[in-house]
């Protein structure tokens, strides 16, 4: 009998080691899926069905359907520890009041994940001012938010008919612009409890519902970490973290990059299905656009079809050319294999800025920042916030950096597309831990 191979044999790609402290989920190491990494978190986790938080273990069955935010939320979390997830998506500090009524016991073991929520810690100190701003914030930014979002899929419907009324690659090219703003947009809403404009995400072809595990669930507690499914899910095509590569693979990367998301979107859409085999809402909702064209054009289905194609291609296409320059990959931003803080300094907060950066290009314009993934780093910290509520929370924001030493990166949109490029290649890590805390008194 051959002797059996190695997971990192099997896909001749070097494991990679964290330098925070994460431990490696437990699955397969390339092209992972949302369940995969979900089954992953289960398995080292090893929680038997309940939710943990902190160092206490929680019984919620009881109170899925009674969530505020939603049930998907929890039933998508069951068997996990949730600290990260519990912390960023409750501000207001009511959550924690309700938590005893579902405790179980203490956790016996240490938790999977380094990061750290201390009452006087970076993280907990501005959360709890930002509680005290909020209701000082007017309610209309929310709603220009909503209005924005909006008018952005209305405006993308009617390019889809124009495009495909007159056979127009041009106009599909800008229908496919207006979906990337589409997606970016209901990023915004796919965040928050449910609600139905974080369905206008499913028209990309890729699932809000998996969005909401490889996106909130994972990169955003996570960033930069081999935890980052928006790092490890295109692991070895994409290859942004710091370890070794040849020279071949460094540069295909670049090409890789290009063509990588219109391929993951349509091929991701049928193996979901094909797996579940079940329709779900985020299963339809894609055809919307095809369907419009058809019954308003009276255009044969196969040009029909040709466009919505070309449609999608150019949508997933600018979508992953935006979402991988954005905010987080340039060789001056953490990324595992780097040298880290020392574990005293792995405050929650103070990992999400050193892992990303902002653009002064961007902040400032809500439609810019809604449909560009702009005000990243304040969106990182309290990531259920209204996109329209963030630009409030900057000078409380700013001086809490400024009490704690804690610093946060601007680069120009410009510089963020050369850093990527440049983190694509690079192999050699920092040898240099981020910017060291203030020491309290």
């Amino acid at each position: 009998m051959a002797p059996k191979e190695k997971e990192s044999d099997i896909y001749n790609v070097e494991k990679p080691i964290s330098t925070v402290g994460i431990k490696y989920i437990n699955h397969k190491l390339q092209f992972l899926s949302p369940n995969d990494w979900l089954d992953g978190r289960r398995k080292d986790d090893n929680l038997e069905g309940l939710w943990r938080i902190h160092d206490r273990l929680y019984d919620l069955d009881s109170f899925i359907k009674k969530h505020p935010g939603g049930p998907e939320w929890l039933r998508i979390t069951k068997g996990t520890d949730i600290t990260e997830a519990f912390e960023t998506h409750h501000v207001k500090g009511v959550a924690e009041q309700l938590l005893s009524r579902y405790f179980v016991k203490e956790a016996t073991t240490p938790r999977n994940s380094p990061f750290t929520f201390n009452q006087n810690g970076f993280y907990k100190t501005l959360k709890e001012k930002v509680a005290k701003e909020l209701p000082n914030i007017p309610k209309h930014a929310v709603q220009q938010s909503k209005v924005f979002a909006d008018i952005i899929v209305a405006s993308y419907l009617v390019l889809c008919i124009l495009a495909t009324y007159f056979e127009s690659f041009l106009l599909g090219i800008l229908a496919g612009y207006f979906l990337t703003l589409t997606v970016n947009i209901s990023h915004n809403f796919l965040h928050q409890k449910d609600n139905f404009r974080m369905y206008y995400f499913d028209l990309s072809m890729m699932s809000s519902r998996e969005f909401r595990i490889s996106h909130a669930l994972s990169h955003h507690l996570f960033p930069n970490t081999i935890h980052d499914m928006e790092i490890s899910m295109f692991d070895p095509a994409l290859l942004l973290l710091p370890k070794k590569k040849t020279q071949l693979r460094k540069y295909l990367s670049w090409l890789s990059s290009f063509l990588l998301f219109p391929t993951i979107t349509m091929k991701g859409y049928f193996d979901t299905l094909l797996t579940e085999k079940k329709l779900r809402i985020n299963t339809l909702i894609p055809w919307i656009s095809l369907l419009c064209t058809y019954f308003m054009t009276s255009q044969d289905l196969t040009i029909c079809l040709k466009m919505f194609v070309w449609i999608i291609f150019w949508g997933s296409l600018i979508f992953g050319l935006i979402g991988k320059t954005a905010a987080h990959h340039h060789p001056e931003i953490f990324h595992d294999g780097d040298t880290a803080r020392p574990a005293d300094e792995l405050d929650f907060g103070v990992h999400q800025l050193d892992a990303v950066s902002d653009r002064p290009n961007i902040t400032g314009s809500l439609f810019l920042v809604l449909t560009n993934y702009g005000d990243h780093a304040l969106h990182h910290l309290f990531p259920t916030l209204d996109h329209g509520v963030l630009d409030s929370l900057y000078p409380t924001f700013l001086q809490t950096c400024i009490d704690f030493g804690v610093d946060w990166k601007l680069y120009s949109s410009g510089e963020l597309v050369v850093g990527a490029l440049q983190q694509l290649a690079r192999d050699k890590p920092n040898s240099k831990p981020p910017q060291p805390l203030k020491k309290k008194n």
